[in-house]
């Protein structure tokens, strides 16, 4: 029996390959092509790598440390820093003719003092090196702009500053209103999460849309570690983009441009919000706001204000449970002009960036309770940028500086950004004088 079921298999397999063959004869005689198995990448596909960096090298002055002893913020010396505030190493490509991917490397803020009175961390002596981007971005409609799908490790889609290149605003630094809402959204100052973005471009004569949506799940809002926690709900972010006039975008993408080096005539106005559910942190937390680019000939101008609440319970000092909705809000304005000087260009930049938490003790512990920021900060920027090759090679020298009130909770108190650096503790934030170099290549 063995045999026959063995010898059945075989003449099956010996008809089916006769068969097979029989048809690719008949195909290639009778010249009908036979249907290729399996996605064929580009024939022009590259493998594209870059490396951008800033190099800063900043005068700080007035920077103060808080002694706990004393109860006295204590000066330190004025100093001369010179670090990599921003360095990466970029690695994307097109494979197939929908498929895009990036991978952005790191390793920023090599060489900074944790005593100037810049911000950030710092790197130790023998930088870290790790991913600070990683997603892929898969075009949903064949020949059109209308949808596509990022996936991966990458921002939410909410609020121009925080979406925006270091490359590719105008200030020396990034407003630090992107800080607040970047830790108000995932919990960290880099800001990113791991995700699914569906986002689209539709674009008239003279008018146009572009829009995000996408899910996130932050795991830096437990104490449990890298967890959401035991209670879980998942970030939902995104924002519509009008623009009026010359577009903004032609091709969909997730980062945007500040300059356009006097290219465009048209404005862009944008309104963001973002929302998640109960956490082990809070009960509920959104954020919404407007925000505008203007791009006239020369005049650069852009801004935006961001409202941020966070609701939950906690006991108050005389033993009853209160349920409370804490509220902040951040923003910028930064306006530039381009001046034309031979093949080069020009620009003067002022930038004021403005953040309002609560002030009273009451306000300041219902923030504390859910991770938030409380106090105010002001930050104001004014200098020079010329611009060698767009942003691809630039110089920079700026003159920040810097003013906080930590309301109720006093000195000593890291109620915000202005009264905290990591590494050291609580500061009242100094003064800078700063030249730099950013290059893309």
């Amino acid at each position: 029996m063995k045999g026959l079921t063995f010898g059945l298999v075989l003449a099956f397999v010996l008809v089916a390959a006769t068969s097979v063959q029989a048809q690719e004869k008949t195909a290639t005689d009778e010249k009908i092509p036979v249907k290729e198995m399996w996605l064929k990448k580009k024939e022009d596909f590259k493998f594209d790598i870059r490396m951008m960096v800033q190099l800063w090298s900043l005068y700080s002055m007035d920077q103060e440390i808080y002694n706990a002893e004393t109860g006295e913020y204590e000066g330190v010396d004025n100093r001369l820093n010179t670090n990599l505030r921003r360095a990466r190493l970029i690695m994307r490509g097109q494979p197939y003719p929908r498929l895009k991917y990036s991978l952005a490397m790191f390793y920023d803020l090599a060489g900074r003092d944790l005593l100037s009175s810049s911000i950030g961390g710092a790197n130790p002596a023998q930088p870290n090196f790790g991913v600070w981007d990683g997603f892929f971005q898969y075009q949903l409609t064949k020949g059109s702009q209308a949808a596509w799908l990022t996936g991966g490790w990458f921002r939410p889609q909410m609020q121009r500053e925080s979406i925006t290149s270091g490359w590719s605003v105008n200030s020396f630094e990034k407003s630090m209103s992107q800080n607040y809402v970047r830790r108000h959204l995932v919990g960290t100052g880099p800001g990113r999460a791991a995700g699914l973005n569906i986002g689209g471009l539709f674009q008239g004569e003279k008018v146009g849309l572009n829009y995000n949506l996408g899910v996130f799940n932050p795991l830096t809002t437990s104490p449990l570690g890298q967890t959401v926690g035991r209670e879980f709900a998942p970030l939902i972010a995104g924002r519509a983009v009008l623009y009026l006039g010359d577009p903004e975008l032609t091709k969909y993408k997730i980062g945007y441009e500040t300059n356009f080096y006097n290219k465009r005539k048209g404005v862009s106005l944008d309104f963001n919000a973002s929302y998640q559910g109960q956490t082990d942190l809070f009960e509920e937390s959104l954020a919404f706001g407007p925000g505008m680019l203007l791009n006239w000939g020369p005049l650069n101008l852009d801004g935006e204000w961001i409202f941020m609440t966070r609701s939950s319970t906690r006991t108050s000092s005389d033993g009853a449970s209160r349920a409370f909705d804490y509220t902040s809000n951040t923003g910028h304005v930064r306006v530039g002009y381009n001046i034309t000087v031979g093949k080069y260009m020009l620009e003067p930049v002022f930038m004021v960036m403005q953040f309002n938490g609560g002030e009273t003790a009451e306000e300041q512990a219902d923030a504390s309770a859910v991770g938030s920021f409380s106090g105010s900060e002001q930050t104001y920027d004014a200098g020079v940028n010329l611009y060698l090759d767009r942003r691809n090679l630039k110089l920079m020298l700026h003159y920040t500086w810097r003013d906080g009130d930590p309301g109720a909770a006093g000195d000593g108190a890291r109620v915000n950004q202005f009264f905290s650096q990591s590494g050291v503790g609580a500061i009242r934030r100094g003064n800078w004088l700063g030249l730099g170099l950013h290059a893309i290549f």
